[in-house]
């Protein structure tokens, strides 16, 4: 009996090729699944930064128009604390725009964790960071301003919210 090497070695193949498929979609998913903890893992900082007591309590007061309305508000006007807390909250917030839209956390996922807070905070300091993209930077806060987009266009908060936010 004689052996048919070329077929032994094009089963040989054969099998190399579906293990190295196999080994490929696993080390896709564990890939994957690496990135998805990262993102979750990058999410719950940022959350736990934004709802810390002072955070907190720094946007209560200037949902509350404490710091006048937006058309009056003027973070030169904050004392020192207040401008550090400002600035770190918009800090935040543009940078979890920038993650969502890299697409490093999908907006539903932030929209469940940080609610309404994000439009609320971009409505109550519009008129100021527009001021600012005129004379300070054209960028400022582009990438809240993009948030606040992508929770308008999903079916996170509804139509009426919108109306009594007035924020277009």
């Amino acid at each position: 009996m004689s052996v048919n090497w070329d077929a032994v070695g094009a089963v040989s193949d054969g099998i190399s090729a579906t293990i190295v498929t196999i080994a490929c979609v696993y080390a896709y998913f564990q890939l994957r699944e690496a990135r998805v903890n990262r993102h979750l893992t990058a999410l719950l900082a940022f959350q736990e930064k934004y709802h810390s007591i002072e955070a907190r309590e720094f946007r209560r007061r200037l949902l509350s128009k404490e710091f006048g309305s937006p058309e009056e508000f003027d973070a030169d006007r904050l004392s020192r604390e207040d401008f550090h807390r400002f600035w770190q909250m918009l800090d935040q917030l543009e940078v979890l725009g920038v993650l969502v839209e890299k697409r490093h956390i999908d907006i539903d996922l932030v929209i469940a964790c940080f609610h309404r807070s994000p439009p609320m905070v971009w409505a109550a300091v519009k008129p100021y960071i527009e001021a600012r993209r005129a004379t300070a930077s054209p960028l400022e806060s582009v990438h809240l301003e993009n948030l606040v987009q992508r929770y308008r266009r999903s079916a996170g908060l509804p139509a009426d919210f919108w109306d009594r936010l007035g924020v277009r």
